[in-house]
């Protein structure tokens, strides 16, 4: 990363003690659109918008009768099901003594023997059924797929989705941790590690230290390590856009929001 290469390079200057400023704005970490996977009549919805959710926490509750209904009617074929598997068996196993014993034909126990792989394979269908069964009662309930904070619902009680074509009923945004993005010059003429004293990308990574300053000039309480850069230099201006990583529990940092990036070198000054 040769733009890592001239940040250490500038500001291990003799007298250099300004951190190099850069323009970023906040991203989410992780964003989530929730959805509906089952088709159905939205019965409640347990969210206003603006909230923080937690991963795996009930967002919305459909109609479950349809599903309820579709599980009953599973577990009645699957009764019946075993029901045939249980004669068959019994079946069979007659007819494994019986031609052992010579009284029956090799064509008669390998109808018998038929039989019970049909059932066999009938019993199984039967079975992958009311699990599918299961899991549709379970999707009544849409959950959310990641912790963060939760967009207004745009859907209301009483709508009907279509899970192939419902359009996207909330969006959950990831706030801790959240994530600096900023554009950072690539220095071409720089190819070397060792100028910083550095025998890899990721030690030289380990020695940059980010901080920002938000809108009002008050500098946002932490620092992070650039984790990630963008892998390809942009053409108009020669920078690559790098990310930095921000703990955020108290969610002040908000995806979209305008900082300064203050980038520096830890224990800079004991090399100089």
């Amino acid at each position: 990363m040769r733009w890592l290469v001239a940040l250490l390079l500038a500001l291990a200057q003799p007298g250099y003690a300004d951190p190099l400023v850069f323009e970023g704005r906040i991203e989410a970490s992780e964003r989530a659109v929730l959805s509906s996977r089952l088709n159905g009549v939205v019965a409640e919805i347990l969210f206003n918008g603006g909230e923080r959710v937690s991963a795996g926490q009930p967002l919305i509750r459909l109609d479950p009768t349809d599903a309820a209904l579709a599980l009953e009617i599973s577990e009645a074929r699957l009764a019946a099901s075993r029901a045939r598997y249980d004669g068959a068996t019994r079946r069979t196993a007659r007819q494994e003594e019986m031609h052992e014993r010579g009284i029956t034909t090799d064509s008669t126990l390998g109808a018998a023997r038929t039989e019970m792989a049909m059932v066999e394979a009938e019993l199984a269908l039967a079975e992958a059924e009311r699990r599918r069964a299961v899991l549709d009662l379970e999707r009544v309930v849409i959950r959310a797929p990641i912790s963060g904070l939760i967009s207004p619902p745009s859907v209301s009680i009483g709508a009907f989705l279509e899970a192939e074509a419902a359009p996207p009923l909330a969006t959950i945004v990831a706030f801790d941790p959240a994530v600096a993005a900023y554009r950072a010059p690539y220095a071409e003429r720089l190819d070397s590690l060792e100028a910083t004293g550095s025998r890899t990308v990721v030690e030289l990574l380990e020695r940059i230290r980010v901080r920002l300053r938000l809108p009002g000039d008050r500098v946002y309480p932490g620092e992070a390590t650039p984790h990630a850069a963008s892998a390809e230099v942009d053409a108009e201006t020669g920078t690559v856009t790098v990310w930095a990583k921000f703990p955020n529990p108290d969610a002040l940092l908000r995806s979209g929001m305008i900082v300064t990036v203050l980038s520096d070198i830890h224990g800079a000054e004991a090399e100089q």
